[in-house]
């Protein structure tokens, strides 16, 4: 086990912070650390029908246009799946009245304390988009019987996308009904 013996905040943007500092390893050695601290995140699995809807934007980070879910992070103490419901409306302009958690995890344990909560949405009734100032994103319906090869392909790359669709794809084995209702 290891305990924090010192941590000063070296930056502290508007979407994370880096701290750095020293922790006690259990046999008393005191080694570097670096961690990304951050408030964490939701996303969403939008399904309409037989097709899930995913945006597609591009990332400056990494240099090209990416297909995601919609996604964003978390302000504050809100509710995982109230900021979900948000950026359904914001990215691509829909409302879920079913959401079903598929999964809760840290996104790399090793240097950051984000968690991301992924949702299932089922029921979706079209609303206005609302899109912040600074997103430039595309909506791209994609038939769910074409995500496995999609995946398989490595056409998708981003993590929270992988890991939703993949929960989606459980998901839809396992429902008696695949009408995009949940």
């Amino acid at each position: 086990m290891e305990t924090w013996v010192n941590k000063e905040r070296k930056f502290a943007g508007q979407i994370f912070a880096v701290d750095v500092g020293e922790a006690r390893l259990d046999d008393g050695t005191l080694a570097p650390r670096e961690m990304v601290a951050h408030h964490g995140g939701v996303a969403a699995v939008p399904v309409l029908g037989d097709e899930v809807v995913l945006i597609r934007q591009y990332r400056v980070v990494v240099e090209q246009e990416i297909l995601e879910i919609p996604a964003g992070r978390l302000e504050g103490n809100e509710p995982p799946e109230a900021r979900a419901q948000a950026e359904l409306m914001e990215e691509v302009g829909y409302q879920a009245k079913k959401m079903v958690l598929a999964h809760s995890y840290f996104s790399s344990a090793g240097f950051t304390d984000e968690r991301m909560h992924i949702f299932l949405a089922f029921d979706l009734t079209a609303t206005a988009r609302n899109l912040e100032f600074d997103e430039r994103i595309e909506v791209v319906r994609v038939p769910i019987a074409a995500i496995a090869g999609m995946l398989a392909a490595g056409e998708i790359e981003d993590a929270k996308t992988i890991i939703g669709l993949r929960a989606l794809l459980a998901y839809w084995v396992s429902s008696p009904q695949k009408t995009g209702n949940g």
